[in-house]
């Protein structure tokens, strides 16, 4: 099942392995981005210190090989993600950086706004415990605080946490202490992501993903920094571990979540609550939603890689030879597949195409995160960082080839061996590639493709719908009598204007009498000569032509037109409706010119 270290070797090529780095960190707090906007990526990284409580964590940057940024962070973050805010030049990202309840932000490296997330509902036995401390007598002070352990400790404030740590001795310097204080309490993030706005570009606008421990997920609009939406994990009490997600915010989305229980919950578009799909028997040691097939990849600490659909089901499992530390998705878009990379304990690290092994190398020890993505120039790079602190650079060659893409055009007829090698054309390679991936998920391309196309026939008859009970048409479409339609033409330069409407009966055989014409006009811009009219019997094949003079208000002094008077509300709307009806047949919008400015000043 394994590949020799020969044939590994081949596929990558070793560009750094810096042994005095000493970097200890998260795979969680590792990402690769722009930051100047140069086209030159560099590596986001945080430090997080070892057995030493006074020294604090840093973020670092790191350019090609070179340190170039550093600086402290206020506590231990549970994750860091880069991303874009808007779509203005130039493309500037921003750092996350998850810490305890807040996210800072930095721009340029440097620190650009903290948010906080919304706080949680104290307890009322807390509250009247701390309005009655103040007051009581020091005999009975030990039992109010002992009333506090009723509650458990996740459900009590940070303040109240403390206090119950302290010795008696202290409790009364505390209460004094805090007497004035107001009552905070807040979850703890526990996992944070990126998805897109609105487009999937690389570039383009993104929204940030934060699960807490209380089981909250939260959508947060990083451009004006507040709460897109708020969601439930599960239906039941888990706390989010790691989570993954894909697609747009404001078209469709799938988040899944793994909680710290062994739950996979699944979190679409619209949902409040996430659907539990999978109760896994080991907790999971990384997770991976795939772009392509939308397929869930995850390991346990149980050796034990494992894919299941998005509703649940078990596709494949693949037994590891060593207990797994983390992992990553290798998106190979020139390839077309996406690998995943699992680091295991005592330095091996191997590449899954679905459950197939196809390549494999060893690192100096056991790697304790990774990440994959574009770093300076290059498109394909494998970043590592060992447990005793090296940082390992590998690049994928542009000649690498996996199995599973390998030897497809080595399909030959006894004519071609005979002549040699067939030089097959680049777009041919293209077009057989393509047909082979059709033909390995042509379930997953045929689900998607009527989802889409049930989700635009909704959409179709919704604005039809809303078109109907509007009447927002130039055509009637009431089924009671004979079917309406009306065309408008407007002629001058103004301000005075000759507005001619043709009102014709489309049906066969049926006539149309009792209708009214109204048209609706801002009196502030424009006066209408004959706002109401009562329009005569129509019968079929005899078109009806009207004509109105509407005249555009102008300044006397000027004889400019009004400043209000923009193109966006220079309209009138001409309703057609049946006398004894409330809802009009006809409800049509007529766009005006702009008055001619020099047409104006003569008169």
């Amino acid at each position: 099942m394994f590949l020799s270290k020969t044939k590994a070797a081949e596929k990558w090529l070793d560009a750094q392995c810096d042994g005095t780095a000493a970097l200890h960190t998260l795979p969680s707090c590792m990402s690769l981005c722009d930051l100047k906007n140069d086209n030159y990526y560099q590596l986001i990284i945080v430090d997080v210190p070892l057995f030493d409580f006074e020294s604090k964590p840093k973020l670092k940057v790191y350019k090609g090989t070179n340190l170039t940024s550093e600086q402290n962070l206020p506590g231990i973050p549970s994750a860091v993600e880069s991303l874009y805010i808007n779509e203005q030049e130039p493309k500037i990202p921003i750092i996350a950086v998850a810490i305890a309840s807040s996210v800072l932000f930095y721009r340029n490296m440097k620190p650009y706004y903290k948010y906080t997330i919304p706080g949680m509902t104290i307890e009322p036995l807390e509250v009247d415990v701390w309005n009655k401390l103040p007051l009581e007598r020091p005999e009975n002070l030990d039992k109010l605080i002992e009333s506090l352990r009723n509650l458990s400790l996740s459900q009590l404030t940070e303040q109240s946490q403390e206090l119950l740590s302290l010795p008696e001795d202290k409790r009364a310097a505390f209460i004094a202490d805090n007497t004035d204080r107001q009552l905070e309490r807040f979850s703890v993030i526990t996992a944070m992501t990126s998805i897109k706005k609105a487009v999937s570009e690389s570039k383009s606008a993104s929204c940030l993903v934060l699960a807490t421990e209380a089981g909250d997920i939260l959508f947060l609009d990083t451009q004006a920094f507040v709460l897109l939406h708020l969601a439930r994990a599960c239906s039941f009490q888990g706390t989010p571990s790691m989570i993954s997600g894909s697609g747009q915010y404001d078209i469709d989305f799938r988040l899944v979540i793994s909680t710290r229980e062994g739950s996979l919950c699944l979190l679409r578009k619209g949902w409040l609550v996430g659907q539990h799909i999978v109760k896994l028997d080991h907790p999971a040691a990384g997770l991976a939603l795939l772009p392509i097939d939308q397929t869930i990849v995850v390991v346990c600490m149980n050796n034990q890689l494992l894919c299941y659909s998005k509703k649940g089901k078990k596709l494949w499992s693949v037994t590891l030879p060593q207990p797994a530390v983390c992992m990553t998705p290798v998106c190979l878009p020139h390839l077309g597949i996406n690998l995943v990379c699992v680091a295991l304990r005592g330095g091996l690290v191997q590449f899954y195409c679905q459950k197939k092994l196809v390549d494999q190398f060893y690192a100096p020890e056991t790697v304790s995160a990774l990440t994959f993505g574009r770093l300076g120039q290059e498109e394909h790079v494998l970043i590592l960082v060992t447990s005793d602190g090296s940082l390992i650079v590998k690049i994928l060659k542009r000649t690498a080839e996996f199995p599973t893409t390998e030897n497809i055009y080595e399909i030959k007829t006894a004519s071609e061996e005979a002549s040699g090698n067939l030089q097959i054309p680049k777009k041919t390679k293209i077009f057989v590639e393509q047909t082979l991936r059709e033909k390995d998920h042509a379930a997953a391309i045929h689900s998607s493709f009527q989802s889409e196309l049930w989700r635009m026939r909704l959409t179709a008859a919704r604005t039809t719908v809303d078109v109907i009970n509007s009447a927002d048409s130039n055509m009637s479409g009431d089924l009671g009598m004979a079917a309406i339609k009306m065309a408008a033409e407007v002629l001058g330069l103004g301000p005075v204007f000759k507005l001619f409407l043709m009102v014709e009966n489309i049906s066969n055989r049926k006539e149309a009498s009792g209708l009214n014409m109204l048209i609706q006009a801002d009196h502030r811009h424009y006066q209408v000569e004959r706002p109401y009219l009562q329009l005569p019997m129509l019968v079929p094949g005899a078109p009806l032509k009207l004509d109105f003079k509407v005249t555009a208000v102008t300044d006397p002094s000027d004889g400019l037109a009004p400043i209000d008077l923009t193109p966006e509300n220079a309209f009138i709307r001409v309703l057609v409706f049946k006398t004894g009806h409330s809802k009009p047949l006809i409800a049509s919008t007529v766009v005006m010119p702009q008055p001619e400015p020099q047409i104006l000043t003569t008169f």
